[in-house]
C-alpha cells in the first residue's frame, strides 16, 4: 500500500504535470514525475523494477491535467498489481494510454467549457454587488472543484483501479457541463439587468416605471443576442469572457 505520505506527494506533483510539456511527448514527462514517488515506493528496493517502471511513463501522454489525477491513482494501483504478477509489466502503460483521449474530451467540455464561465459569471456578480470580492469568489467557486478532482480522482483511481472508469462515468461530467452553461448563460442575464440598474440615473429625468422598462429591455436584449450567438455557433466562453470581463472590472471599481 502506498503510504499517505507518498500519496500526498503525488497529488502536489500533479500540478506540474504541464510544466515540462514538450510537443514530442506533450505531459508524458510530467505524469512520469508526478508518479514516481510512488514507484519508488512500490517497487522498494528492486531498483531495476523501479527504473523500468518510471521508463514506462516517459511516453507521449496528453490529456485535461485535472483528470490526469484518476488516472495517476489506477495506475498506481496497477503497478501492484504488475509487481504482484496479477498484471504484465505493460499493462499499467496501456489503461494509461486508452483512456486519456476520452479523459481528455471530458475534462475540457466540464472545467474549460463549462465551470469555467459558470465561475466568471459567478465572480462578475460578486464583483457588482461586493467590488474587490468578485475575483475572489470566482477563484473559491472554480477550485472548488478543481482540487477536488485533483484530490478526490487520485483516492478513487488508486481504491479502485481500473474500476474508476465506471466512477469517472458516473460523475456524468458531460451533462453537468451542459447544466453549468445554461446557469452562466441565464446568470449572464442578470448581470446585465444589475448593471444597468447599478447606472446613476436622476429621478426627475427618469421615471421609475419607465426604468423599470428600459431593464426588462435590457435583458430581454441580452437573451434575443445570446440566441443569436448560439445559432451562429459562436463559443460559449467567448461569450462569457466578452460581457463577464467589463463587468469585473465595472464592479470591481465601482465598489471602492
Amino acid at each position: 500500500m502506498v503510504s499517505k505520505y507518498t500519496m500526498l506527494r503525488v497529488f502536489l506533483g500533479s500540478f506540474f504535470i504541464q510544466s515540462a510539456w514538450s510537443f514530442e511527448k506533450m505531459q508524458g514527462l510530467g505524469f512520469a514525475a508526478a508518479i514516481s514517488p510512488a514507484l519508488r515506493e512500490i517497487y522498494g528496493d528492486d531498483e531495476k523494477a523501479g527504473n523500468d517502471a518510471v521508463k514506462r511513463h516517459l511516453v507521449y501522454y496528453n490529456a485535461h491535467p485535472y483528470m490526469a489525477s484518476p488516472v495517476i491513482g489506477a495506475v498506481m494501483r496497477l503497478e501492484e498489481k504488475a509487481r504482484d504478477g496479477e498484471r504484465t509489466p505493460p499493462a499499467p502503460a496501456e489503461f494509461k494510454n486508452k483512456v486519456m483521449g476520452p479523459y481528455g474530451a471530458i475534462g475540457d467540455s466540464f472545467f474549460w467549457s463549462g465551470l469555467r464561465p459558470l465561475a466568471s459569471c459567478a465572480g462578475a456578480a460578486a464583483a457588482i454587488f461586493w467590488g474587490i470580492w468578485g475575483p475572489v469568489i470566482f477563484l473559491a467557486v472554480y477550485n472548488t472543484f478543481h482540487l477536488w478532482m485533483r484530490w478526490n480522482g487520485l483516492k478513487k483511481g488508486y481504491t479502485l483501479g481500473e474500476g474508476v472508469v465506471g466512477y469517472i462515468k458516473g460523475l456524468d461530467l458531460p451533462a453537468w457541463s451542459i447544466r453549468a452553461r445554461y446557469a452562466a448563460s441565464a446568470m449572464l442575464g442578470l448581470l446585465a439587468a444589475s448593471a444597468a440598474a447599478r447606472i446613476p440615473v436622476s429621478a426627475g429625468r427618469v421615471h421609475a416605471a419607465g426604468w423599470a422598462v428600459a431593464t426588462v429591455i435590457v435583458v430581454s436584449g441580452a437573451a434575443f443576442l445570446l440566441g443569436i450567438f448560439f445559432k451562429k455557433g459562436v463559443s460559449i466562453p467567448a461569450i462569457i469572457y466578452a460581457a463577464a470581463i467589463p463587468l469585473i472590472v465595472y464592479g470591481a471599481v465601482s465598489g471602492f
